[in-house]
C-alpha cells in the first residue's frame, strides 16, 4: 500500500465544502476505479492535510485544491491490521528543519526496533516532510489514536520518554503562540472513507 500526504491551505468555511466533494467521488466509486483504498482529511490551524492510500505504486491526481505533495522520509510497518479491520491514522504536525530528518528517522528506527510500538497499540508509522513542516502518521485500530498516545505519557515508558526528549530539539511546535499541550500537535480528522470490506 502506498501512502501520499498532500496539502492546502483551507479558510474553515470551506473544509465542510471540500470534504462534501470527497465524499460525491468517492461514493460514486471512482476512487475505488482509481486504485484508492483509504482517503482521509484533517484540518489543522490553516491546513488541510489529506491522507490518501492506494494500492498502485504511483497514485493518480489527487484532486483541487491539494497542490503540494509531502515527501516520507521515514516508514515503520507494524502488526498487520485483521483482515476488514479498518486503519485509523492520527496526524501530528510541528515544524522541522529538513537538515535533521537523518537524526529523526535516526530516533524512530531506535524506537521501532523495540516492542514499545506494538505496546502502544501501533500498526504503521510514516513521517513526512513538506517545506519546513512535519507531519508523523500513525495508524491505529482505534478511532481514536490520541487516546493512546496520551496513555504513553501517562504510564511514562522510558523509550517513550527518552524520544521525546531526544526529539525536542529538532521538531518544534507548527505554532508556539497556540500550544499549550501535546494535544495541541494532533490534526483533526475531517473526513475518512475506505474501499468497503
Amino acid at each position: 500500500m502506498q501512502t501520499v500526504v498532500s496539502l492546502c491551505r483551507a479558510e474553515p468555511d470551506a473544509i465542510t465544502r471540500i470534504c462534501d466533494s470527497f465524499a460525491e467521488f468517492d461514493d460514486t466509486g471512482e476512487a475505488r476505479a482509481a486504485g484508492f483504498l483509504r482517503r482521509q482529511l484533517f484540518s489543522y490551524h490553516d491546513l488541510l492535510v489529506q491522507v490518501t492510500d492506494a494500492d498502485e505504486v504511483t497514485i493518480p491526481g489527487l484532486g483541487a485544491p491539494f497542490d503540494a505533495t509531502a515527501t516520507r522520509f521515514y516508514r515503520w510497518d507494524g502488526k498487520p491490521a485483521d483482515p476488514g479491520q479498518p486503519l485509523h491514522s492520527t496526524v501530528i504536525v510541528n515544524r522541522m528543519d529538513p537538515t535533521v530528518i537523518p537524526e529523526v528517522s535516526a530516533l524512530f528506527a531506535e524506537l521501532d526496533a523495540t516492542d514499545f510500538p506494538h505496546h502502544m497499540g501501533t500498526r504503521r508509522r510514516q513521517l513526512f516532510s513538506l517545506d519546513g513542516v512535519y507531519f508523523h502518521l500513525q495508524d491505529f485500530t482505534t478511532s481514536d489514536g490520541y487516546a493512546l498516545i496520551d496513555h504513553a505519557w501517562k504510564e511514562a515508558d522510558p523509550r517513550f520518554i527518552k524520544i521525546c526528549r531526544e526529539l525536542e530539539p529538532l521538531v518544534k511546535v507548527y505554532d508556539p503562540a497556540s500550544w499549550r499541550s501535546t494535544a495541541d500537535q494532533v490534526a483533526t480528522r475531517v473526513y475518512r472513507w475506505e474501499v468497503p470490506a
